[in-house]
Formats: structure tokens, sequence, C-alpha cells
């Protein structure tokens, strides 16, 4: 059980969750900068913003990272309780660690992203990027059984709601932006901005179709016992290639607010073409109880391995709305509302929105926070600090999976990044 316990925490669901931000000043405001990112921040949001003026001529990136794992049921302070400590499970314990496991399953969500090699001057951005992103879901069944053993007569757990995909790559991002100037009283100035993607696929698995059940037959008094049948599909493949863009605009309105519209990835795929195959997974056990008679001398299982011609998967397509307001010389406010248009390769349709700040009244040390609500984060909180010494900077940032207030934890990202300017 804490096996189990663990991977779904630790492998999770890697979904692109506030846009396809690097940088660790995107995370300390909760990923609402869209609208007020400068240089190399861009990279992952709105390419748009590369038309403005900066205070530097040319940035080269150092290291920007972000890692995030997280899981839809326990907290961490619960996982260290109940699958940590050693201590023997009591019926409360059981009912409280099922009470926390939702009837879809137990789901973990995380990412990882690298950005380095990454250059900027004026309206332009070259990057080489990373990009982990996995899937998977544990039904609550599976969870259930070893817990309470099969102790209801009659009863039949269902596995169908299992599955899980990963994908990994690496991608050359060049981004550009132009600014027009406006001598209109509602608008300043109207900045339009494209990014274009090379990806270069690592690895792809998808779980494309799962089933299976365990039948209670105890109430029989000739077979006590349980009969267990499992079957899963997976697609997969070692490589492949393939390209994606985003195509951004930000409009000035006065020297204090902005606001930006960004599409990621209206086209985009990956062809995936490095041995394709599609493998056929099933298990079936009779005269089964749980947890006491179960060896492998009891389980049947099959693995079929089946060649397949390669395929595509389409990027997942986000679109993005960002405001950004200059409430004082030193205190920003950003707001951001994140709309997925589609489910693929780890995206979701789930809306988002995100509030943050940043106070730069500290000279050389600024200092951000954010919430958000919806998405595949939830509830979240986020806070951040930098170091700013003008020709370099360091910045540093953390967002609490599971509520907006401290003290619940289901999951956490740590971000950094690291740049020269000049």
């Amino acid at each position: 059980m804490r096996f189990w316990i663990f991977v779904g925490m630790l492998l999770g669901t890697m979904n692109l969750w506030g846009q396809q931000a690097f940088d660790a000043r995107a995370a300390g405001m909760a990923f609402s900068n869209g609208a007020a990112a400068r240089g190399l921040e861009q990279v992952g949001l709105n390419p748009a913003v590369l038309g403005l003026k900066t205070s530097f001529n040319f940035e080269i990136n150092l290291l920007s990272a972000n890692l995030s794992v997280a899981n839809n049921g326990f907290k961490k302070s619960e996982y260290d309780r109940y699958f940590t400590s050693g201590d023997v499970l009591t019926s409360e314990d059981i009912d409280h660690i099922l009470n926390a496991i939702p009837d879809g399953g137990l789901r973990a969500d995380g990412f990882a992203r690298l950005n380095t090699l990454s250059l900027y001057m004026p309206n332009f951005s070259l990057s080489l990027v990373g990009l982990g992103v996995g899937s998977l879901n544990i039904p609550r069944d599976i969870l259930e059984l070893p817990l309470t053993g099969n102790n209801q007569p009659g009863r039949v757990y269902n596995f169908d709601d299992a599955n899980g995909s990963d994908w990994a790559s690496m991608g050359i991002y060049a981004s550009g932006g132009y600014n027009f100037v406006l001598d209109a009283p509602a608008l300043q100035a109207l900045a339009v901005g494209v990014t274009l993607k090379y990806l270069a696929g690592f690895r792809y698995d998808d779980i494309v179709r799962s089933s299976g059940e365990l039948r209670d037959f105890s109430l029989l008094e000739r077979n006590p016992y349980v009969n267990l049948r499992g079957e899963a599909e997976v697609l997969s493949a070692g490589g492949g290639r393939g390209y994606g863009m985003d195509l951004g605009l930000l409009g000035t309105i006065s020297q204090r607010f902005s606001v930006g519209i960004t599409l990621l990835n209206p086209l985009g795929k990956i062809d995936w073409d490095s041995d394709p195959e599609r493998r056929l997974l099933a298990i079936v056990g009779d005269s089964l109880t749980l947890p006491d008679r179960i060896s492998d001398s009891l389980l049947v299982d099959s693995d079929t391995l089946i060649a397949t011609a390669s395929f595509s998967s389409n990027l997942p397509t986000v679109l993005d709305l960002a405001l950004a307001f200059q409430a004082t010389p030193s205190l920003l406010v950003t707001g951001e509302y994140e709309q997925g248009l589609n489910n693929n390769m780890g995206g979701t349709r789930r809306a988002r929105v995100a509030l943050g700040m940043e106070y730069s009244g500290i000279y050389g040390f600024p200092l951000r926070m954010g919430v958000n609500l919806g998405g595949v984060m939830g509830p979240s909180y986020a806070v951040g600090a930098g170091i700013d010494l003008k020709y370099w900077y360091l910045n540093l940032a953390y967002i609490n999976h599971g509520r907006i207030l401290p003290g619940i934890n289901k999951g956490a990202t740590l971000a950094l990044s690291t740049r020269l300017r000049f």
C-alpha cells in the first residue's frame, strides 16, 4: 500500500498548468505575469512583450528551472503519518485514508521544465528548453483492497479508471516581437509577437485503454474467494520530432496599465516515429483472498508487444488573457485568466484564474506573492523573492498546492532563475 501511495504522489500528472512558463518570477506570482514579463521571462508566455523597450539590450540565461509534484488526496502531513511512521494502521486511520481519496481515484500532478542556453536582444530571443510531462491515476478500489481486504461479500471492485501518460522532449524556441506606436487615446501602443518551436521528443507512453475488476464470491459456500481480471493497452514510442507556435498581442493603455492575449500552440504536434509500439497487458487470478492469499502461483499474466506505425500527438492549446497594473512605482499588480482548449499531452480544459503582486521598494530585493484558483493546480498560493544586482539577478519561488491558506500541503512547486543582463 505504501508503494502505491508513493507512486501516486511522486509520479503524478505533469500537466502544463500556468501556461508553459519557465521563469521563477512568474512562479512567485502564481503564473499571473503574462502581461508584465520582460526579456527571457517571456519564454512560454506572451512573445509580444519582446516588442517593448527594456532597460537592457542583451540578456543571457544561466539557468531557469521549475519542478512540481502534487496530488488530489493526501496532505504531506497525512502521508508522513500513515505511510512513513511504521505504525500499524487503526480502523480510524483506514477510514480517514479512504475518505481522503476522491471517487475518481488518487491522481497526482507535476511537471519538470528547464531553460538554458538562451539569449535575448531587442525584439528577439532564442532558447533551448526541456520539458517532462506525465500522468497517473490510481482507482480508489485498488487502494481500498489492501487496506480492508475482500470483506464485502458480493462486491465488485472496478479498476476501469486506471490511466496515465508521460512524454519528454527538448525544444528550440525562436521568438520575435514588434511594437506599433499608436496615437490613440485608448491605446498608446500595440505589440505583436510569435514563437516558433522545434521539438525533439525523447519518450512517449500513453495508457489508451484499461479495464478490470475483482469479484468477491465469498457469499458462495463452495467458493469463498475472489477472482481478478484486468487488461490495459499502452501506446509508446522512443522518440519523435515536431513543431509548435505561440501567438501574442500586448496593448499598452497607459504607462501603468497593459493587457495581453496569448494563444499557445494553435498549431503544433509531435510525430512519434522512433520505435513505435503497442503493448497489450493482461492479468487473471482465481481463488484469491486479500490480503492473505495472493501469490504468483495464483496469477496468470501476459505481455504482448505489437509493432505499430508511427503516430502523432497534438500539443495542448491554451488561450490566455493577462493584465498588469503598476499601482505605484514600487508595486505591480498582475492578473491572468487561462482556458485550456483541449486535453492533449497533459493539457486541461479546466479554467484557471490567478492574481499576483510584486513589491520592489527594497533596493535589489524584490518580493512577490500570488494566489491561484482552478486549473490543474487548484487552490494554491505562491511566494517568491529575488536578488537584483543590475547586471545579474537571481529569483526563487515556492508554490503550495492544496489550499490558499498555509497549513495544507498536497504538493509544491519550486522554481529558480538566474541571468546576466547588459
